[in-house]
Formats: structure tokens, C-alpha cells, sequence
């Protein structure tokens, strides 16, 4: 009997021979959970970045065994209805990972570099001297170990960057010059000109950068979060910013998006507002389909899934 996987509408056509060679049926959905008759007995769910309440909705539907999800969080998944599914979820952890990378690299090079200056002075016919310093010999702190910031630490410490990581448990990892556990944050940051916030959004992590470890960051430093708004007391860093107690902040997520229009962070000359994009390429759609294809054909043939969330710890 043919197993029936719902998938985002839009990409039914793109992975059709795919699954039909695997011996799945597909049954698309929209981006408000409606489906039509062709649904009917899904086992599987390709989730694409659903409201909370409207996958809650799908998994009440359906007799899902399993469900992957095109994001590397699940903070937002893993709901009552959820767990009482006893479904399986996978994630993308990984696939985000150069992309975000990249992101990180050319926000740090836009701040020490200066381009939007040299280029403003191109469109004026200025030529003026644009003073710049280089991220080599500085010191990066990164709150969190997993693929993000294991990427991350690989292009840093090959442009002469000392990368020092923070982990739960601070196992020993050569992707990093040192690691740390939790309760070593505060003093880590205290000599850091970066620190990133690459960590999973959990009960435990939920407001880890405190106002006592901003509080702690030097004047120099710049926090840089491409994880989750929530993870970071924004009113605290609001304030550390304004008040020009460290030097600036590049925020590709908040705890409301999309970021209020009227939100003080729009115009504030130290921070730079990215619309959660860092995770967004080419690539990491052809990567994304290409993990869900491959842990299609492992459901189907009750294989190990890769990818498997431990719904326990959030990731």
C-alpha cells in the first residue's frame, strides 16, 4: 500500500517523480493548512514554516507518524497537540548553517570595512580616506555549539579570529580555540568584541542573554543574534545600546516579527536590522528538499531518520 505525504503546495511538482519513484503519494497544502480530499490518511507532513495553531490543526487532522520541519528550530512545533500525536519530528539542522555563516562574516567585514561609507563616497565622486580595523587577533564568543556555530567559528578562525564557545555542558570540540559551559558565560564575554548567539530556543536558553551578561560585555563588543529573538533580553540590550555601553548590535531576529515599525531599533545608528534572512539561499532550498527526499525514502523503508529531534531537550 502507497504511503501519502502532505507537502507545501508549491513544491508538489518539484519532488512528484521523486516521491512517486519511493512509492509516496503527495498531497499538497496551503500556507493556511487547507487541503483538499487527496490528503485523506497522510502519514507524513513536510512542514514549512507554519503558524503554531495552524500545524496544531494539520496534526488533529491526520494520522501523521512522522513530521519534518524545513526550519533547524522547533521551539514552535513542539506543542501539547504535538506530543500527544506521538509523531516522530525531524528538522533541517545543518542545511542553514553556510548560509548564515556568510551572513555573519559579512555583517562583521560590513562593520570593520566600512562599505556603505566607501560607497557613499563613490556616488558622491569623494575621495576621502575611510578608516577600517581588522577582525584578525579580535575575540568572538559564540553561545552555542551545533552546526550554526561550528560554521560560523571555521571562517572566523581562518581570518585570525579567537573563537571560544559556550555549551551546555562544555564538552571539548576542536572546531573551537575553547569551550565552555553555561555558567562560564559571564566571564567569556567580558574580553569578547563578538558575541553570537547561535543556540537552539528552549526553557533553558529562553532569556540566557540576560542584562547581567550584557552588563558584562566591554564597550567595544557587538552582539550579533541569528538564532532567536527570544533568547536575548531585548529591553536590556535596547538600553546597553542607547546608551552607547557596547558598540553596537546585528539582529537578524526579535521577539516580535515582524519587527514593529515603530520600534527604536529601525533608526539607531549601532544596529543593523536583517528581516530573518540570514537563513535564506539557493542553496538551503536545494538542501532542504534534498534531506526531505532522503528521509522520505528512509520512512518508507523504515530506516533511521536523520535529523531526529529529541523532544525532551527542543533539538
Amino acid at each position: 500500500m502507497r504511503l501519502r505525504a502532505l507537502v507545501p503546495s508549491h513544491f508538489v511538482e518539484e519532488i512528484r517523480a521523486q516521491a512517486d519513484a519511493l512509492g509516496v503519494d503527495l498531497a499538497g497544502y496551503g500556507q493556511d493548512g487547507s487541503t483538499g480530499n487527496e490528503a485523506l490518511g497522510a502519514v507524513a507532513f513536510f512542514r514549512w514554516w507554519l503558524p503554531a495553531e495552524t500545524g496544531d490543526r494539520i496534526i488533529r487532522a491526520f494520522p501523521l507518524r512522522w513530521v519534518h520541519t524545513g526550519s533547524a528550530g522547533v521551539n514552535h512545533i513542539i506543542t501539547p497537540t504535538f506530543l500527544e500525536s506521538g509523531a516522530t519530528l525531524t528538522n533541517s539542522a545543518g542545511v542553514h548553517a553556510p548560509s548564515i555563516a556568510e551572513w555573519v562574516i559579512a555583517t562583521l567585514l560590513a562593520e570593520t570595512k566600512a562599505p556603505e561609507q566607501v560607497y557613499r563616497q563613490q556616488r558622491e565622486h569623494s575621495w576621502k580616506v575611510v578608516r577600517s580595523f581588522e577582525i584578525g587577533g579580535t575575540r568572538a564568543v559564540i553561545l552555542g555549539g551545533g552546526n550554526i556555530a561550528r560554521e560560523v567559528a571555521r571562517r572566523l578562525r581562518a581570518m585570525d579570529v579567537f573563537v571560544a564557545a559556550v555549551t551546555k555542558h562544555g564538552t571539548p570540540d576542536d572546531s573551537f580555540d575553547a569551550v565552555g559551559p553555561g555558567s562560564s558565560l559571564l566571564a567569556l564575554v567580558a574580553d569578547a568584541d563578538w558575541l553570537i548567539v547561535a543556540a537552539p530556543l528552549t526553557d533553558e536558553t529562553r532569556g540566557i542573554i540576560s542584562s547581567n551578561v550584557i552588563a558584562a560585555l566591554p564597550e567595544r563588543a557587538r552582539l550579533i543574534n541569528v538564532a532567536r529573538g527570544e533568547l536575548v533580553d531585548e529591553s536590556a540590550l535596547l538600553d546597553a545600546l542607547e546608551s552607547r555601553r557596547i558598540a553596537g548590535a546585528i539582529l537578524d531576529v526579535f521577539e516580535t516579527e515582524p519587527l514593529p515599525t515603530d520600534h527604536r531599533f529601525w533608526d539607531m545608528d549601532n544596529v543593523r536590522v536583517l528581516p530573518h534572512t540570514t537563513w535564506r539561499s539557493d542553496q538551503v532550498s536545494a538542501r532542504q528538499l534534498s534531506l526531505f527526499l532522503e528521509n522520505l525514502g528512509r520512512f518508507v523503508r523504515n530506516e533511521p531518520l536523520r535529523n531526529v529531534v529529541n523532544l525532551s531537550l527542543g533539538y
